[in-house]
């Protein structure tokens, strides 16, 4: 039966492609203010990928599922809701950075951000940016990183949308955006909460999810006034509130809760010249977790960590062709918890960037980072990275990079067994991209080249207590596929789309595959739409992973195949949309960590309506 359902998912597989883009080229609108613009104008060598906000509003229920529906990033996901985790290309969480409008939010004490605490609705777009990116945004950025962007269109609109869902398992939610914008002034505000029992079967078992419940509330601003000198003011601003229990195992039962608040806020100035552009950001991050080991208990631990922010950017354009930013970072952090106690952390960070568009068809640029005052022997980082149109069929794109990642508050101060003495983790890294282009085809084939050292590991010493210790050497290397196609004819429109990764993550000290790090990850994606109705269909393949450091322990290889139907109603009044989705269509036991099942079939009903 399984291979059954596989045959048939790989039928639809095979006419698909994942929806997203790779930025080939940029253009700049004047009316709109695009909060990380260093983004785009300094990867030209790099996978971009775009995931828009019809693809967003398909997984609303959390980041995790917009990423592991889209991209090529595998997630190890403790129970649906539950702690998630990323691993790009085969590197680990603590080594895939997250971006929010420019600024990395990784938390400062696990060095990782869970996927399932940021609501994917906030977001009009969100990029991933493949491949190191340490240069521009630090610490973390190895494996590659997620951008969330909230950038601002100075144009007349005056909109509100409502949202509803239901959904199996008890699980409700609602939103609601209202937009407020002129040529000179923008402001929109946006609040969503979803809960859920999510108490799902457990297929072949005779049980269920116990103690899974979450509920999460986020509301998010953003504002922007345009001045008559080209320059322009923002704020950006994020609330989350997140309260979670976490769900046992097949062999052991859970009373755990967690509760954790995150608040986000930016302020960014940009004026512009004819030669120079200069812009300046403040931002305060804020986080706080309290864990409970017995929800029916009034005892916790908590962890908390307070983040300051200056950030100045001086543009300087010698010409249409040649531009360089120098920038001056100051991070300030403040952490104290049950088990670190207070410590602080300041960083200096100076970063120069160009691009060169030498002519129509080659560009390339060079990135350079050093920062000073923390404790850490501070590597020198640079990037390279360079774009040429071969012809109108084919374009070729390389990067390489040297990367890093400092220790975590837990991993310096945990209490017993922080490693006060660790240095910084480096990485090295090349790749190569190739684009291909006939007709209504786009076809891409990226391979990469990672080599890691003095990575940290917890191991036990004689006294058997575990530290971390910067001991390990990895190797990664991979190449990824993609194919996309796009067509309309009358009033019909047709895309599908498929990515395809090979991914090999090797412990060199023991040259043994890396943990939950899986060798093929598919994905695709068929989407059909006629007049105002529309039908599309998912599909997730993972392979094999495994759980033990001698490769013995393993999590099976499935595939999970997604079903959705959307009516928009626009010729009312007030335009509405409805749909309904069905996932795991086939009713699949599957199993992201090990003893830890996943959801069986499910529905999820949403309806719009735009006032």
């Amino acid at each position: 039966m399984n291979k059954l359902r596989f045959i048939i998912s790989s039928i639809f597989l095979f006419c698909a492609t994942q929806s997203y883009a790779q930025l080939d080229s940029i253009q700049y609108l004047d009316e709109v203010l695009i909060i990380d613009s260093k983004l785009k104008e300094y990867s030209n060598g790099f996978k971009l990928s775009i995931i828009s906000d019809t693809l967003i509003n398909r997984n609303t229920a959390s980041l995790t599922d917009v990423l592991r529906y889209n991209s090529s990033i595998y997630f190890k996901e403790n129970g649906y809701g539950m702690v998630s985790s990323p691993s790009f290309r085969g590197t680990n969480a603590s080594q895939t950075a997250v971006i929010w409008n420019g600024i990395p939010i990784n938390s400062n004490l696990t060095g990782q951000t869970d996927f399932n605490t940021i609501a994917p609705s906030s977001f009009k777009t969100i990029t991933i940016r493949a491949g190191g990116g340490s240069t521009q945004y630090g610490s973390g950025a190895v494996g590659g990183s997620i951008h969330l962007n909230n950038d601002i269109l100075f144009k007349e609109e005056k909109s509100n949308d409502l949202g509803l869902q239901y959904g199996s398992f008890s699980t409700l939610g609602g939103s609601f955006k209202t937009i407020q914008s002129n040529e000179r002034s923008y402001f929109d505000l946006g609040v969503d909460f979803i809960s859920s029992e999510n108490d799902y079967k457990y297929l072949a078992e005779n049980k269920k999810n116990e103690n899974g419940e979450f509920q999460r509330f986020n509301a998010n601003l953003n504002a922007g006034l345009k001045f008559k000198k080209k320059s322009t003011l923002s704020w950006n601003s994020n609330y989350f509130l997140g309260n979670r229990n976490f769900s046992g195992t097949l062999t052991a039962p859970s009373k755990d809760t967690y509760k954790d608040v995150t608040t986000r806020n930016l302020v960014t100035w940009r004026n512009k010249g004819k030669k120079l552009i200069s812009i300046v950001k403040a931002a305060h991050l804020f986080e706080r977790y309290r864990y409970f080991p017995d929800k029916n208990k009034n005892l916790f631990f908590e962890g908390s960590s307070n983040t300051l922010v200056g950030d100045y950017r001086l543009e300087y354009l010698f010409s249409n062709k040649l531009k360089v930013s120098s920038i001056f970072n100051y991070t300030a952090v403040t952490a104290e918890g049950t088990s670190i106690g207070k410590n602080t952390r300041n960083t200096l960070a100076t970063v120069l960037l160009m691009n060169h568009k030498v002519s129509n068809k080659f560009s390339y640029g060079i990135n350079l980072r050093q920062e000073f005052l923390n404790d850490f022997k501070n590597p020198f980082l640079l990037e390279m990275d360079a774009k040429c149109l071969v012809n109108n069929w084919y374009t070729i794109k390389v990067n390489a990079s040297k990367n890093y990642r400092v220790p975590t508050f837990n991993d310096l101060y945990w209490n017993i067994g922080g490693n006060e003495e660790l240095q910084p983790e480096t990485s090295y890294q090349a790749e190569i991209g190739n684009d291909f282009f006939w007709k209504d085809f786009r076809i891409g084939v990226n391979g990469f080249y990672i080599r890691s050292e003095d990575l940290i590991k917890w191991q036990p010493g004689n006294d058997g207590l575990f530290s971390p210790v910067n001991i390990s050497e990895a190797e990664n290397y991979g190449v990824e596929f993609s194919v996309e196609f796009s067509q309309v004819f009358n009033e019909h429109a047709f895309k599908f789309s498929a990515d395809y990764a090979y991914t090999s993550a090797s412990d060199k000290e023991k040259n043994k595959q890396l943990l939950y790090v899986p060798f093929h990850k598919v994905i695709g994606l068929v989407n059909y739409d006629y007049k105002k109705f529309s039908v599309y269909y998912q599909l997730l393949y993972n392979g094999e992973v495994f759980t033990t450091t001698d490769n013995i322990g393993t999590v099976e290889a499935y595939s999970v195949s997604n079903i959705g139907l959307e009516y928009s109603f626009l010729d009312q009044e007030i335009p509405i949309g409805t749909g309904i989705k069905f996932n795991n269509i086939f009713d699949t036991y599957y199993e992201s960590v090990a003893f830890r099942p996943m959801p069986n079939r499910n529905f999820q009903l949403f309806l719009n309506i735009k006032f």
